[in-house]
């Protein structure tokens, strides 16, 4: 039991580290947009605050949609499919990250139209953290084509000299 838990919390972690990573990508690209527009850059802070509120927000925020996908997705592969794994989970964090990001929307006071814009891209910010939230408690083994079914489980008879 305190391998699986160990298992999905490292996944967790590295999800958490994917909200990073996306925050640095999309800092990157706001900025050459800006510099190819010959706009003003922000500042030196705008770089690194951006990157720092996006880890933050995907951290704190990640339980929300992650939990709830996470728990139905292994209940739904219950053969260890990493494939239906993925489509199932990443299917309901997607919805549920659509609605939160649409509630909040909403809630501010932000129009219909940006609304649903905003829902969309969080929708598609969570499909990467998500995949590897999933894929890291499935192990490593099991996405290698290559490796026998014996020398896998670790069966009798199998080799290990």
């Amino acid at each position: 039991m305190f391998v699986k838990a160990g298992r999905h919390l490292v996944g967790a972690i590295v999800a958490c580290a994917a909200f990073v990573v996306q925050g640095v990508v999309i800092y990157a690209g706001l900025l050459a947009c800006a510099v190819v527009a010959d706009a003003d850059t922000g500042g030196p802070l705008a770089g690194p605050l951006l990157v720092l509120f996006g880890g933050l927000v995907g951290v704190l925020l990640m339980p929300l949609p992650f939990l709830p996908a996470s728990v139905i997705g292994e209940a739904a592969a219950k053969s260890g499919r990493l494939l239906t794994k993925w489509l199932v989970t990443s299917a309901i964090a997607g919805v549920l990250a659509l609605g939160y990001v649409f509630l909040a929307a909403v809630a501010t006071g932000v129009g219909i139209a940006h609304s649903l814009l905003a829902s969309l891209l969080g929708a598609l910010t969570v499909l990467v953290p998500m995949a590897l939230c999933v894929s890291v408690p499935h192990g490593a083994l099991k996405l290698v084509p290559g490796t026998p079914r014996g020398l896998r489980r670790g069966a009798a008879g199998s080799r290990d000299g």
